[in-house]
């Protein structure tokens, strides 16, 4: 008799259970495929809504999915609410919904990944626990004025391209990332701030008005900035860097880097018209090349006791070379080959290039040592990041 009736119950909990997903790919088409999980607080696989999916859609009940979740090119879908939602395991990637206007996850605060990409009239997040553990972030073409919301403690890599109203991005519990961080092509405005980040890998900046980084201590890769908008950038802690960049950036007046010692790589500073003095007190190695041209009248590096690469110094200002004359004696602190030009006309960058927006270049430069993107064997002077992140921004 047992049996007869525990069977039914069984069948019916497994059932149950089916419901709530088995590793499969769970497919919502519509509010009542979503109403059909209320019930489950865990949806075990990956969730994906329907690209036809129109109107508001709401994931009741429902705290944690084990898998993705996605929607790529639901164009008609209005809103997105999961107010119980607290974690996702792999993707949270939502692509292609032009006409999201909100996007409303109360309790999240545990993601994989996250991936946006064309949601032109999503303003703002409403992920009011705020998003602490997240693999990496990507977002890209967005109506996003801030990114309130992602209170990251750690990330992998974090994407910030071509959302064109954000203002803002204070990111103040980041503390460490262990892949590129890059903004470019957002709004001219954007005020960037790291408050707290001390260490990470790779960083580039386009088109910004405003980079505060006070605690950065140590960069394994690439710190770079192109095309800036803000007058000064200061790193009062930024000991340690490998490729540092500074190039075309119209407004940049001072930079202030007291207690930088090394750049494990190449230093290139180019067209930044308003720097009058160049000064990295504490700088004693340069494992790449040093390249700076422009229109500054003071250059001061009374630290420097090795250049591996070459060093190239051209400026229309009155510079004095000749500190770095005597560095370049007998090869004893600078290591390849020499160049440094006062008072020049045309100012030009180890590659050839305008080194100032007054100035004409030539992009043929066949001297020894010259760099260039696509010559593999300059790599080793120049460092192999600085080669990739000239590529990535011609890319962009």
């Amino acid at each position: 008799m047992f049996i007869k009736y525990a069977l039914p119950v069984l069948a019916a909990a497994q059932v149950a259970f089916a419901d709530c997903g088995s590793g499969n790919t769970i497919k919502i088409e519509n509010q009542s495929d979503a109403d059909g999980y209320a019930n489950c607080k865990t949806l075990k696989g990956d969730v994906q809504i329907s690209g036809t999916y129109n109107g508001d859609l709401q994931l009741s009940g429902v705290q944690q999915i084990t898998g993705s979740l996605s929607c790529d090119g639901a164009a008609n879908m209005t809103g997105f609410t999961a107010s119980s939602l607290n974690s996702i395991g792999d993707s949270f990637k939502l692509s292609g919904l032009t006409t999201l206007t909100t996007l409303s996850f109360g309790s999240l605060n545990k993601v994989g990944m996250i991936e946006f990409a064309a949601l032109p009239q999503l303003q703002s997040l409403d992920f009011t626990k705020g998003i602490t553990q997240a693999g990496s972030v990507s977002i890209t073409n967005t109506g996003l004025t801030s990114l309130n919301g992602i209170s990251l403690d750690t990330v992998g890599g974090f994407d910030v391209t071509e959302n064109r109203f954000l203002k803002t991005v204070n990111v103040n519990n980041l503390k460490n990332a262990t892949s590129l961080i890059n903004f470019a092509g957002n709004m001219d405005s954007l005020e960037i701030e790291f408050a707290n980040l001390g260490t990470g890998q790779n960083m580039t900046f386009r088109n910004v008005s405003s980079v505060s980084l006070p605690s950065l201590e140590k960069l394994k890769g690439q710190l770079g900035f192109w095309g800036n908008k803000f007058t000064s950038f200061s790193a009062p802690n930024l000991t340690e860097t490998s490729d540092l960049i500074f190039n075309d950036n119209s407004k940049l007046a001072n930079i202030s880097m007291p207690v930088l010692k090394t750049v494990n790589g190449g230093f290139q500073i180019a067209r930044n018209d308003k720097v009058g003095s160049i000064d990295f007190p504490k700088l004693e190695t340069v494992t790449g090349a040093i390249d700076f041209s422009g229109e500054f009248n003071e250059a001061h590096l009374d630290s420097l006791k090795l250049v591996r690469g070459d060093f190239n110094m051209q400026s229309t200002g009155n510079i004095s070379c000749s500190p770095f004359q005597k560095m370049a004696s007998g090869h004893d602190v600078i290591k390849g080959k020499y160049v440094c030009e006062e008072a020049k006309k045309n100012p030009t960058t180890r590659d050839g290039k305008s080194g100032s927006s007054t100035s004409t270049g030539s992009a043929s430069a066949t001297s020894t040592g010259a760099a260039s993107a696509m010559d593999i064997s300059s790599m080793p002077a120049m460092g192999l990041a600085a080669v990739f992140g000239a590529l990535v921004q011609y890319a962009l």
